[in-house]
């Protein structure tokens, strides 16, 4: 019965490795700590009837007499308090959910042998009984110690899910992330090395900003001042009383526990929350939230619950509802060694007094969004996460804001961002610190100046963009020069490297490659050879080409032109001049799938344009909710017809809402409402979404002195945005159902609305 638990097969090697664990943390509470300590899993790599799984540590070993209660379900040697695995159901529900015979070896420093024990379920079952012989093999050297497991006659499924590659990759994967804490040189609570099959596991840690391995990342904020992207937690709560017998919690001031009227297992147990929360260098949609962990084992991965508000009635989400695509990037891991854990050691037992004080203190006892926390009656939130997600929270930076890359720690890329993360978890050396990730921030807001002043060539490495605060340093362009000037000759041309287009591109069908390093130039740059050309391509002898490009020429005036078109379009040509044996081969070919790869920012895509308009909807929507007066919510609601209050009652009803008549009382039934609807209220009630309240563009403090001449500039400035808002709802509501190609002019003016429409979208700090 007990192989019939469900438990994946991470879950089952994690049970051996988890005992393995407490033998190393036993020696060391015991003042014999191991040397090395190691964990050795050996996995069949073919579908064969003879295959078996060994997992075999040099932990300081059992008696025999241990050994023998060692086996049996639901016994436990090991301290509950202070322990990872129990040596008892976790190991039983493991062994025998991989297959029908288990070994279990032993031996200690100086033991003349190895002790073990056989668990056949088929031979207990003919004989009756769970009796089985000791077991015995000699020892190659007198000073070996360890622990060893064998699983033998694996279940088919179980035989076929290990042979395959994929499978045990990802396992390797999954483990490098489970024990990551442990994997690393000053690992927490054991330092341990684990090998599969001989090679090592790589610890898989976060791709996060600063950080204990990157240089500080730290935001100016008016309200919160500097704030690092890295966050440590260490909350020492008062030490309590706790029952080792039933596993209960005693209440303060009580010395008998509640559950089994017993005095005489009670013990006064330490109470840590500790651990940090992060930003990720890159956006998700799955890859984001925190791990929480028992005694430095993750339990939970990727968990999400932090992000949402539970106020007994409603389950409201607060986090990611700012990204258009739903992708978030605030991560962290939190130890909480003394919560309870399920005896599969899947999930941290929510019912236990330690998990909610654990959410107090990493999110605080109310809502993230300070609006809706005041509206409730809470104080002022100054909880880990709160400070994060104020920082945050935004994944689109005000691009008429020079510095709100770098403000937001935002790649502007994020394909680009995730394909480097990909080398980070590989272990590259050259992206294991942000650096690349900072220069992608840079070169954005550097861009982002460039095109507000539009200077005459690049900008000048000491130029403080507009806006930019007076404590902090501006960005600066890597400048690269090329040599000293000869005597009597002008100096020599300053280059700025490009990193957003520097990097290695590849073309998957013919297998060509090239490691681009890419310079924003003059026109008067040598190597543009001076004939008016807007870029070169150069190849040099090391292989490595350089793109050098003249940011300023007349071609780049066009839409449909940019930097990034002209460095494919050379690749394409260098490509089919490598291949031009090859008839098989088109230019055309060449440049679509480079295109497709590396200018997916460029693409209309229905679909995703849909999605992008549904969330500035929404945007727009919080903005406004949060500024309706609490009198105002439910008069706003009445000015819709019955068939417009029905559609936002479904889209409520969808998202599970359970107390919508505070949410109409409240204005944020807007936040429920479709495009047409918001579009509505707009026309009805401009002065609620303009002079920083939605957007910051100004419209009741608009005087000009004149009553006619203030009136006729703010029906221009609503009439405008009438009209930004009618692409958008347009596309919101119709692009991703219309069968068929959408028309390219019409999705192209809509795309544009919306980003006019988040252009100017109120930074202030509960903005949505």
């Amino acid at each position: 019965m007990l192989g019939e638990i469900t438990l994946v097969q991470w879950r089952c090697l994690a049970e051996l490795i988890d005992n393995s664990i407490d033998g190393f943390l036993n020696a060391h509470k015991d003042g014999a700590p191991i040397s090395n300590p190691a964990v050795h899993v050996s996995l069949p790599t073919v579908d064969a009837q003879g295959a078996r799984i060994s997992v075999r540590d040099n932990g300081p070993g059992m008696t025999l007499d241990t050994l023998e209660l060692a086996a049996k379900a639901g016994w436990t040697g090991n301290d509950p308090v202070g322990n990872l695995g129990l040596f008892g159901m976790g190991f039983n529900i493991a062994t025998a959910r991989l297959g029908r015979v288990t070994k279990v070896w032993t031996t200690r420093e100086h033991d003349l042998e190895w002790w073990g024990l056989e668990i056949d379920f088929d031979k207990f079952t003919r004989q009756r009984d769970f009796h089985t012989p000791v077991l015995s093999r000699p020892k190659a050297d007198a000073l070996e110690h360890g622990t060893e497991v064998e699983i033998e006659g694996l279940k088919p499924e179980q035989r076929l899910w290990f042979s395959k590659l994929a499978n045990q990759t990802n396992l390797k994967k999954q483990l490098g992330r489970v024990y990551s804490s442990m994997l690393r040189p000053n690992g927490v609570p054991v330092k341990f090395d684990l090998e599969f099959n001989g090679v090592q596991v790589k610890r898989r840690d976060h791709c996060i900003w600063s950080g204990p391995e990157n240089r500080e990342r730290v935001v100016q904020t008016n309200r919160y001042g500097p704030v690092n992207a890295f966050r440590p937690v260490d909350v020492r709560l008062a030490n309590r009383l706790f029952c080792s017998s039933c596993w209960q919690w005693l209440p303060a001031g009580e010395s008998v526990c509640p559950a089994c009227g017993l005095s005489t297992s009670l013990i006064d147990r330490e109470r840590r929350v500790y651990g940090w929360l992060g930003i990720q260098r890159y956006q998700s949609e799955t890859e984001f939230g925190f791990d929480f962990l028992r005694h430095g084992r993750k339990i939970e991965l990727d968990n999400k619950e932090l992000f949402d508000w539970n106020d007994g009635e409603t389950l409201d989400p607060e986090y990611p509802i700012d990204d258009q695509r739903h992708r978030g990037r605030i991560v962290g891991e939190i130890h909480l060694d003394h919560c309870r854990v399920s005896y599969t050691k899947d999930r941290f037992d929510r019912n236990d007094p330690a998990w909610q004080e654990m959410v107090n203190i990493i999110r605080g006892d109310g809502p993230l969004r300070p609006t809706v926390a005041a509206q409730q009656g809470y104080q002022e939130n100054q909880s880990p996460l709160f400070v994060l997600f104020q920082t945050f929270r935004r994944s689109s930076p005000q691009r008429n804001v020079a510095g709100s890359y770098q403000q937001l720690l935002i790649v502007k890329d994020n394909d680009r961002a995730r394909e480097m993360a990909t080398k980070f978890y590989a272990g590259e050396p050259d992206f294991q610190t942000d650096e690349k990730w900072w220069e992608l921030v840079v070169a954005a807001d550097e861009e982002l100046l460039r095109n507000r002043n539009a200077p005459a060539g690049p900008a000048p490495a000491n130029a403080t963009p507009a806006g930019w605060p007076q404590d902090e340093a501006a960005p600066e362009p890597q400048a690269v020069t090329l040599g000293p000037p000869a005597a009597g000759s002008a100096p020599p041309p300053v280059r700025f490297a490009i990193p957003d287009l520097s990097r290695e591109y590849r073309e998957d069908t013919t297998g060509l490659r090239w490691d681009i390093h890419a310079y924003r130039v003059t026109s008067v740059d040598p190597d543009l050879m001076g004939d008016g050309r807007p870029w070169r391509l150069k190849r040099l002898t090391s292989g490595i080409y350089e793109f050098y490009v003249d940011v300023d020429h007349a071609v780049f005036r066009s839409a449909t032109m940019t930097p990034v078109d002209g460095l494919l379009a050379e690749l394409s040509y260098s490509g089919m001049d490598t291949l031009r044996a090859e008839e098989s081969y088109s230019f055309s070919r060449i440049l679509s799938n480079l295109r497709e790869k590396y200018a997916a920012q460029h693409k209309l895509d229905a679909a995703e344009l849909a999605i992008d308009a549904s969330t500035t909807f929404r945007s727009i929507a919080a903005g406004v909710a949060r500024r309706v007066p609490m009198e105002d919510g439910l008069a706003l609601y009445n000015e819709l017809s019955p068939s417009e209050q029905e559609a936002v009652q479904r889209v409520m009803a969808a998202a599970n809402v359970r107390n919508p008549q505070r949410l109409l009382a409240e204005g944020r039934f807007l936040e429920y409402s479709p495009g047409r609807i918001i579009l509505r209220v707009f026309e009805n009630h401009p002065d609620l979404f303009f002079d920083g309240k939605c957007w910051d563009e100004p419209y009741a403090s608009l005087d000009f002195g004149s009553p006619a001449v203030t009136e006729e500039t703010r029906s221009a400035v609503v009439n405008r945005y009438v009209n930004l808002l009618l692409d958008a709802a347009w596309l919101a509501d119709q692009a991703a159902n219309i069968p068929g190609e959408v028309d390219r002019a019409r999705l192209l003016r809509a795309s544009l609305a919306l980003e006019l429409l988040n252009q100017n979208l109120s930074q202030s700090e509960d903005a949505a």
